[in-house]
């Protein structure tokens, strides 16, 4: 079978040598007589994608060039049985990272031809698709500020101003959380001050919120942290960066087939790191919704 690839470019994604890799892949697959087209639209990304479904001809490869934000960008416009394969270039690059590729259009050459297939699950919050992670609260209202905020690339520095902005006003309002099993039977209810659910164990920063998450279970895995208030907040980053936090008395983890979060207050909610809107939100987990190429 004749391998195909489409190069999917985020306009926003990336910036200086991490952008030049794109023209040099683009360089190597025509050096080795493998088709491709580089596009940068939704639209017609999903529109290759349902001619291919409804003629019944294979999907081609999507390689996602850019940051979490694109891969799950290309992942929402495309079938089910698409593969997909991460080129990073973003600020974090958490999914890059979790699976170990690189983003040399050499290493990405290596795992188009070398790779191996893994299915990962996805989360569906108020109908869009996530790939890593969905939280409301503290951390959801510092995205939605730097949201605000971006003009152009993002970087690290970027989020001091929003972190400072968020620590000065926040309130910290109480979420409702009621989540769900396969059965969609009520496993637990809960009033917390923040709630995060992951799909893989995986969080900027190199933060280790839920480091036990596993992105192929057909579960999502839910933690909450009861307290509200700054002194709270500070309680927990602490333990976070230190590592024993999950052994807190007031900090709660399951694994869940369905979820829901509300507030009494408006409360931002993000999806892998981008800000997503306001609560209330449900999530349903998607078993083995992604096919990626990942390095053998």
């Amino acid at each position: 079978m004749t391998l195909e690839v489409i190069l999917f470019t985020s306009p926003k994604a990336g910036s200086g040598a991490a952008r030049e890799q794109v023209p040099r892949l683009v360089e190597l697959l025509n050096r080795g007589g493998i088709e491709n087209q580089l596009i940068s639209c939704p639209k017609q990304l999903r529109q290759i994608s349902t001619d291919r479904r409804e003629t019944g001809v294979p999907q081609p490869v999507v390689i996602a060039a850019g940051g979490d934000g694109t891969i799950c960008l290309v992942a929402s416009n495309t079938d089910p049985d698409t593969p997909l394969l991460p080129m990073p270039m973003g600020t974090e690059n958490l999914l890059a990272r979790h699976v170990g590729q690189k983003s040399d259009a050499q290493a990405v050459l290596k795992t188009l031809r070398g790779g191996r297939a893994m299915l990962l699950d996805a989360g569906l919050a108020n109908g869009r698709l996530f790939l890593i992670m969905a939280t409301a609260g503290f951390d959801a209202e510092v995205v939605r500020r730097l949201h605000l905020r971006r003009r152009g690339h993002i970087q690290r520095a970027s989020y001091l101003k929003p972190i400072l902005d968020t620590l000065l006003r926040y309130r910290f309002p109480i979420l409702h959380v009621t989540a769900f099993d396969e059965q969609d039977r009520v496993i637990d209810r809960r009033d917390v001050g923040w709630a995060m659910t992951f799909n893989l164990p995986c969080y900027g920063g190199g933060l280790n919120i839920h480091p036990d998450a596993i992105g192929d279970d057909g579960k999502l895995d839910l933690i909450t942290f009861a307290g509200s208030g700054l002194i709270s907040g500070l309680r927990y980053v602490f333990g976070i960066l230190r590592g024993n936090h999950q052994k807190f008395k007031d900090v709660d983890r399951k694994r869940v087939s369905r979820l829901r979060i509300e507030a009494d207050r408006r409360v931002a909610f993000e999806l892998d790191g981008d800000y997503a809107g306001r609560l209330p939100l449900e999530i349903t987990t998607l078993p083995g919704r992604i096919r990626l190429m990942v390095p053998e």
